[in-house]
C-alpha cells in the first residue's frame, strides 16, 4: 500500500472518530481575550490553515506560521499533527514602543507544551478554558511577555506536547503596557525629588 493510502485511510478513521465526541463550535474562542477590554496595537489570528506546512494569509491581520515538521492531515479548517511533534513558528510586525505580547492558541486532542517562546525569552502558558471539543478534549491557552520594548519582527516559537494535536486557532497581539503601580510610585518619588532640589536652589539663590 503506498503511503498517501495508508495517510488517507488514517484520516477517514481519525475523522469518523472525531465525528461521534461531543461536539464544539471551531474558529470560536470560548474564553475572553486576556488582554481584557484593552484594543491590540497589532493583532494577527488564524482561523483556519491554507496547508499542513503553514500559513502566510491569516484570517485577520499580517503574519506567517510555519510548521517543523509539517502536520499531516488538513482536517476541516484546522491541521492535525497525526504521529508528529512540530515546532511552530509565527511571526507579527512591530512598531515602537512598550507592549504586553501574547501568543494564544486553541487546540484539541492533545495539548501543546507549556513553554513558549519570543525573540528568544521563554514564557509559560496559562489555561484559559477547557472542554469537550469535536476532535476531542478542548484548550485554550496564551502566553504573555510583559514590558517588552517594540521591535520590528515578533518571532514566536511554541511546540505540541505530545503527538495527535488538532491545531484550531492561533492568535498573536501587542497590547499597549501599562505601568506597574511600582513604576508610578519611582515616578512621584522622582517627581519629589525634583520639586525639592528646586525649591532648595531658589531658596540658596
Amino acid at each position: 500500500m503506498s503511503l498517501s493510502y495508508n495517510l488517507a485511510a488514517i484520516a477517514l478513521a481519525v475523522g469518523t472518530a472525531f465525528a461521534t465526541s461531543a461536539s464544539a463550535t471551531t474558529n470560536v474562542w470560548d474564553s475572553q481575550a486576556p488582554w481584557g477590554g484593552a484594543t491590540p496595537v497589532q493583532y494577527v489570528e488564524w482561523n483556519s490553515f491554507d496547508s499542513i506546512e503553514g500559513d502566510s494569509t491569516p484570517e485577520i491581520g499580517a503574519g506567517t506560521i510555519s510548521l517543523t515538521p509539517p502536520a499531516a492531515i488538513q482536517m476541516g479548517e484546522g491541521i492535525y499533527t497525526l504521529f508528529n511533534m512540530p515546532t511552530i513558528t509565527a511571526t507579527l510586525a512591530g512598531t515602537a514602543g512598550v507592549f504586553d505580547v501574547y501568543l494564544r492558541a486553541a487546540v484539541q486532542g492533545n495539548t501543546l507544551a507549556s513553554e513558549a517562546t519570543l525573540n528568544g525569552i521563554s514564557a509559560i502558558s496559562v489555561l484559559a478554558f477547557t472542554g469537550a471539543g469535536s476532535h476531542g478534549d478542548e484548550e485554550e491557552l496564551y502566553w504573555v511577555w510583559n514590558n517588552v520594548v517594540g521591535t520590528d519582527l515578533y518571532t514566536f516559537q511554541f511546540k505540541t506536547a505530545a503527538p495527535h494535536v488538532f491545531i484550531d486557532q492561533i492568535a498573536l497581539a501587542t497590547v499597549a503596557a501599562v505601568p506597574e503601580p511600582s513604576t508610578y510610585a519611582m515616578l512621584a518619588l522622582g517627581l519629589g525629588v525634583l520639586g525639592a532640589a528646586s525649591r532648595l536652589s531658589r531658596k540658596q539663590s
